[in-house]
C-alpha cells in the first residue's frame, strides 16, 4: 500500500537551538485538522443506519486516512541531530506519539501515548542513505494487535524542505506472513533540513520473531532506494500482555455469535468474534465502571480493536460486551439537538448542559496551559459519559478535543477532555446531542469474567 502525506505545520531549523528551545517549538506544532472536516466526519458517521462492526472497520480505514478515527501505529523520525549533537539528543527526548496527536487530525484514542510512558518501544540503529537522504528507523513498537515504526529522514545537501518532500512512499511486507492491515500515517516537518514521520497499523498476529521489510522507492519527490529490515517483536510487550478466552455464545434476536477472545495490552484492546452475520452486528465494550472503550478499527478476519483499559481501572473484575444489530435502527430517524452556554470566566462555572435521555453533562471546571485548553465535566450516566463538546470562539471557529476524554473517577463519570490552546479565554460550550426516534432496541449484554492472577 503507498500512502501520501497530508499538510502539516512546519517549524524553523533547530540545528542551533538548545534542547529546552526544540522541545517548546516542538510543543507549538498544532493540529493540522479543520473543525469542518471533522464536522463532515462526524455527520456522516451518525446517519440513519449504523454500520456492522465489519463495515466500520472499513470506514475507519477511510477516516484514518482522512486523518480522524482510529486506529493505530507510528513511524518517527528525527534529522536535526545531523546538524547539532545537542539537538539531537533534546529530539530524542521529545513525545514523538504527542507529534503524532497533533498532526494526526484529532479524535483518536490516547492508547499509544503507553508506549513513550512504559518505554515499550524497541530502538534500532537502522539506517540507510540514497540520493543524499537518509533515513534512519529509531524505534518499534508491536503488541500483537499494532505496530509501530519510529523513523527521521535527514536531506543532507537540500538547504530547506518544502510540504511536498516531506513525504515516504512505501510498501509494508512481513517474511512468511502475510497479515491484513488497515493502517495511517502523518509527517511533521521539524527544521530546514528534516522531517520526522508517524505511521500506525492495526494487523493479525504476527509470527514469533517476525522481520518487518520497507520498501522505500521515494521520499518526496526524489526517486532512490531506501528498502530496511526491521525486527518485530513481543519481548519488551509480553508480560504486559492479558489474553481472555472466553467462548461465550450469544445471540442478538436469531443471528448468534461467539465471543472468542480478548487481548488487553497496554496501548490496546481488541476483541475477537466469531459469527455468520458479520454484516449487520455491531458491538461496543464496557468496564465493570461502565467505562465505554473507544474503538480504534479493526484487522479483519473478526477482529475489532478498542481502547486500553483506563489507568483508574487496568484490572477490572470483568468486561461487558455490548451487541447491536444495525438493521434495528435503519428505519429510525435521527434527530440533532444543540445545547449552548458561555464562558467568561471561572465564575461562569460549574454549568449543567442538557444531555442524552434526560441526562446531564456539567462542566466543572477550565484549564488554560501553555500549549493546550483542558476541560473537566461530569456526565450524569454511562450514557453521557462521552458528550460531542465543541469549544466555540467569538468568530465562531469550533475547536474539538484530542484525544479522547480519559476519566478521572471510579465513583463517579468525572472525565476531562484536552482541546487546542484557544486565542481567547472566553468561548461558548456547544454540545450536539444525537437522538433517534423511536429508540433503537437496547443491546445484548454478555458479561466476561476476567481472571487477573
Amino acid at each position: 500500500m503507498t500512502l501520501q502525506t497530508d499538510k502539516k505545520g512546519k517549524a524553523q531549523d533547530g540545528s542551533m537551538e538548545s534542547s529546552e528551545a526544540v522541545q517548546s517549538r516542538l510543543k507549538q506544532l498544532g493540529p493540522s485538522f479543520t473543525f469542518e472536516e471533522l464536522w463532515e466526519l462526524h455527520k456522516q458517521s451518525v446517519g440513519k443506519s449504523r454500520p456492522s462492526i465489519w463495515r466500520r472497520i472499513t470506514l475507519q480505514k477511510k477516516g484514518m486516512i482522512l486523518g480522524c478515527s482510529v486506529i493505530l501505529c507510528a513511524i518517527l523520525l528525527t534529522g536535526i541531530g545531523l546538524y547539532s549533537p545537542s539537538v539531537g539528543v533534546a529530539l530524542q527526548k521529545v513525545f514523538f506519539i504527542d507529534l503524532f496527536y497533533k498532526n494526526g487530525r484529532g479524535g483518536m484514542d490516547s492508547g499509544l501515548y503507553q508506549i513513550e510512558k512504559q518505554n515499550l518501544g524497541t530502538a534500532t540503529d537502522v539506517s540507510v542513505t540514497d540520493q543524499d537522504i537518509r533515513l534512519t528507523v529509531a524505534e518499534v513498537f508491536y503488541d500483537g494487535i499494532q505496530f509501530v515504526v519510529n523513523y527521521q529522514v535527514d536531506y543532507l545537501q537540500k538547504k530547506k524542505i518544502k510540504e511536498e518532500d516531506a513525504a515516504v512512499y512505501y510498501k509494508y511486507k512481513f517474511k512468511d506472513a502475510h497479515p491484513a492491515m488497515i493502517g495511517t500515517h502523518t509527517f511533521t516537518i521539524t527544521g530546514d533540513h528534516t522531517f520526522i514521520g508517524t505511521t500506525v497499523f492495526n494487523t493479525e498476529p504476527l509470527p514469533e520473531n517476525a522481520r518487518l521489510h520497507i520498501e522505500i522507492r521515494r521520499i518526496g519527490t526524489t526517486d532512490g532506494n531506501w528498502d530496511v529490515t526491521v525486527p518485530v517483536s513481543l519481548d519488551k510487550t509480553k508480560p504486559l500482555i492479558k489474553i481472555v478466552r472466553p467462548q461465550i455464545a450469544g445471540a442478538y434476536e436469531d443471528k448468534k455469535f461467539m465471543i472468542d477472545q480478548i487481548t488487553f495490552t497496554p496501548v490496546g484492546t481488541q476483541v475477537v468474534i466469531e459469527t455468520d452475520h458479520s454484516e449487520s452486528l455491531f458491538c461496543f465494550l464496557e468496564d465493570d465502571l461502565e467505562t465505554r472503550f473507544n474503538e480504534t478499527g479493526g484487522s479483519g478476519g473478526g477482529r475489532i480493536n478498542f481502547s486500553p483499559l483506563s489507568e483508574i481501572n487496568p484490572k477490572p473484575p470483568y468486561v461487558t460486551l455490548l451487541v447491536h444489530d444495525s438493521t434495528s435502527v435503519q428505519s429510525n430517524t435521527l434527530h440533532q439537538r444543540e445545547e449552548y452556554a458561555d464562558y467568561h470566566g471561572p465564575g461562569s462555572l460549574p454549568v449543567t448542559l442538557k444531555g442524552d435521555r434526560g441526562g446531564t453533562i456539567t462542566i466543572t471546571d477550565v484549564q488554560f496551559l501553555e500549549d493546550s485548553t483542558v476541560v473537566y465535566y461530569e456526565a450524569s450516566d454511562a450514557e453521557n459519559q462521552k458528550p460531542f463538546l465543541i469549544l466555540r470562539d467569538s468568530s465562531g471557529k469550533g475547536f474539538v478535543s484530542a484525544p479522547n476524554a480519559v476519566r478521572l473517577s471510579r465513583e463517579s463519570f468525572a472525565y476531562k477532555l484536552q482541546y487546542p490552546k484557544l486565542p481567547s479565554e472566553r468561548f461558548t460550550f456547544k454540545l450536539i446531542v444525537n437522538e433517534y426516534s423511536p429508540e433503537p432496541k437496547e443491546p445484548v449484554k454478555i458479561k466476561i469474567p476476567i481472571d487477573w492472577e
